[in-house]
């Protein structure tokens, strides 16, 4: 029945969807804990004082949870991404909320949550680019949006490269649209950096903000015993995931395969951007709950006996509660 209620395109399924993130959050919130120490680039800072209260934090973070959810969802739905009767439904939201909440780290107000819902929007613009005859403003935007997303999180800048990705998949080859997609980028890095030069705080904005992003080390997991049983669950059910996502690519429309591709590609950046730029903690993978949920939607969507669908989802739920209650105690 869960799974069946968010595959239909009802009302009551968008306001199920925070209901179910509560659900997830309220361990969480029944003992908020102050988030990690994050090296605060210059976006981020005007959100950090959250930080200091720890409820405050995790409810900002809670609704910019449902906001990505949200997001992804339209924008399946707006590039109808889906095959078959069933096109318009939540279950890119459902998961996507669910990754997104995973660890008790992933529930505290997080620069990859601004992150993202810039990154999504540049992901947008170069979806909506898809055989347009002139793009000019789309590379710009997409530009301008992977820029402002690496003034909150300076991994993001990573995703630069799957903007032109997206050039190479959807349109052909234009140098002035790959110029301009750069001149979006560095636009606020160069704002950004006249506001420190003005105020005689650029040195300390390189050898602060900046170095300690290459100073940091490797992600470490700080309570083992809450992500075993998680990724144990989830390294199995990646595999027909991905196959059922692979099989889509190569059996739907043309359009409809080149987007899930940049999808692959938004799950090759998010991992390779955590490998290239030294993090502290998994909460760097926050950007991976984005396809991921993308994937798995697609691959519940397609089975078709929905007791087969309840029963899987019905295990990850198990896993989370279950590592939920061991990270508790």
């Amino acid at each position: 029945m869960f799974i069946r209620f968010f595959k239909t395109n009802q009302p009551a399924s968008v306001f199920a969807l925070p209901l179910f993130a509560a659900v997830l959050w309220l361990g969480t919130w029944l003992n908020p804990q102050a988030p990690e120490q994050i090296a605060a680039m210059p976006l981020y800072r005007g959100f950090s004082f959250a930080n200091d209260f720890p409820l405050l934090s995790e409810l900002f973070a809670f609704a910019l949870v449902i906001f990505l959810g949200l997001y992804v969802n339209y924008m399946i739905n707006k590039y109808d991404l889906r095959e078959g009767r069933e096109r318009s439904n939540f279950l890119a939201a459902l998961f996507c909320i669910f990754f997104l909440s995973l660890f008790p780290s992933y529930r505290t107000l997080l620069p990859q949550h601004f992150s993202a819902i810039f990154l999504l929007m540049a992901t947008d613009r170069v979806f909506d680019s898809y055989r347009k005859e002139s793009a000019f403003s789309h590379c710009f935007d997409a530009g301008l949006f992977t820029g402002i997303a690496s003034l909150f999180y300076f991994p993001a800048v990573v995703f630069f490269f799957l903007v032109w990705t997206g050039f190479v998949v959807l349109r052909a080859f234009n140098w002035r649209e790959w110029v301009i997609s750069f001149s979006g980028l560095i636009i606020p890095w160069l704002m950004v950096m006249t506001y420190y030069f003005w105020f005689d705080g650029l040195g300390d904005f390189f050898t602060v903000q900046i170095a300690s992003v290459f100073s940091a080390s490797y992600f470490q997991f700080t309570k083992p015993e809450h992500a075993v049983l998680i990724f144990i669950f989830l390294g199995l059910f990646i595999f027909p995931a991905a196959l059922n996502f692979v099989k889509a690519m190569s059996s739907g429309k043309i359009k409809t395969n080149k987007f899930f591709l940049l999808f692959v590609w938004f799950l090759f950046f998010s991992l390779v951007s955590g490998i290239i730029f030294p993090v502290e903690s998994y909460t760097h993978f926050t950007l991976a709950a984005i396809p991921l949920g993308v994937i798995f939607s697609n691959w519940f969507l397609t089975l078709k006996k929905a007791w087969i669908a309840e029963a899987l989802f019905a295990v990850l739920l198990g896993a989370f509660i279950y590592a939920e209650a061991m990270g508790v105690m």
